[in-house]
């Protein structure tokens, strides 16, 4: 008789284009009467592209008044894709869920992000970035920003930076100051310095900024757009603008090739919730929703 060996073999399986969908945090704290924000990122599996639409729905279901994100970027094979989501709480405290839904073609994920409204119960302190900045090769600017002291808080406050990916000839970000002194119920305004050299390579960055005091520690993000170099005298001023649901357009020039703030009028800005985007080399729709525009005041 004669004996014979036997192989096994491992089905195929058939690998589908898709994406993933998350949000750093996963979970988001929202001050009442201040504002949070989380960074959605989609990143293509299997060689999956497109265009991206993202949707959600603010109300009193969500403890939202307003939700900002951009929408109608690409994603391209086997790449990553980011934007910062902003959100704006309602006047009630509790927990809450954030349904938002990634289009792609035909492929759907809905993503859920726990959502806490709470009063300011202890000291503590809240920054705010906006959703992007927009800077060329070989540039340095400086953007005003403000920290509020919540519950009384007092204490000295560490700012540090750091930038995804972590490349050769990647933009820095500094600020001035670093460390100040934060008294209770005041606001301290501070400069974050955006630097570029020739060499800096074009693309978009994820700049996290982590504020740190004692046992006190919160980060903010922000995306950072590098467009290539060009002489002040190519390249005059863009234009901003921001759209929300009421089909509305709001417009200022930029300055500098980066998201203007008026340093005595940030707080304001900040409570009704605009910002501004410069866009260089890319096409992206930045879609604000509101379930309404209340302004709100500081605590």
């Amino acid at each position: 008789m004669a004996l014979g060996t036997v192989g096994l073999t491992r089905p195929v399986i058939a690998q589908t284009p898709d994406f993933t969908f998350t949000a750093n945090p996963g979970k988001i704290s929202i001050p009442l009467g201040y504002w949070a924000e989380s960074m959605l990122t989609l990143t293509s599996m299997n060689g999956f592209e497109g265009t991206i639409q993202l949707s959600t729905a603010v109300g009193p279901d969500t403890g939202l008044v307003g939700a900002g994100f951009s929408t109608g970027m690409t994603l391209d094979p086997n790449e990553s894709v980011s934007t910062d989501l902003q959100l704006t709480p309602g006047q009630t405290p509790g927990n809450y869920n954030l349904s938002i839904t990634a289009t792609i073609g035909s492929v759907s994920h809905i993503l859920v992000i726990p959502i806490t409204v709470s009063q300011v119960s202890s000291p503590d302190f809240i920054t705010r970035l906006w959703a992007s900045y927009s800077i060329l090769q070989e540039r340095n600017i400086a953007i005003p920003e403000k920290f509020v002291s919540l519950g009384g808080f007092r204490g000295q406050v560490s700012l540090s930076a750091k930038l995804t990916p972590d490349i050769p000839n990647a933009p820095t970000v500094s600020f001035q100051p670093n460390t100040f002194d934060l008294s209770a119920s005041a606001s301290v305004t501070y400069d974050t310095i955006f630097s570029t050299t020739r060499t800096t390579p074009v693309g978009t960055y994820i700049m996290a900024i982590t504020a740190s005091s004692g046992t006190i520690s919160h980060t903010y993000q922000a995306i950072m757009m590098v467009g290539d170099y060009r002489p002040p005298s190519e390249h005059p001023p863009l234009d901003n603008s921001t759209s929300d649901t009421n089909g509305q357009t709001s417009t200022s020039s930029a300055t500098n090739n980066y998201s203007p703030l008026n340093a005595s009028a940030t707080l304001s800005i900040l409570n009704s919730f605009w910002w501004l985007e410069t866009i260089i080399g890319l096409a992206v729709t930045t879609l604000v929703v509101y379930g309404r525009r209340p302004l709100l005041k500081e605590q």
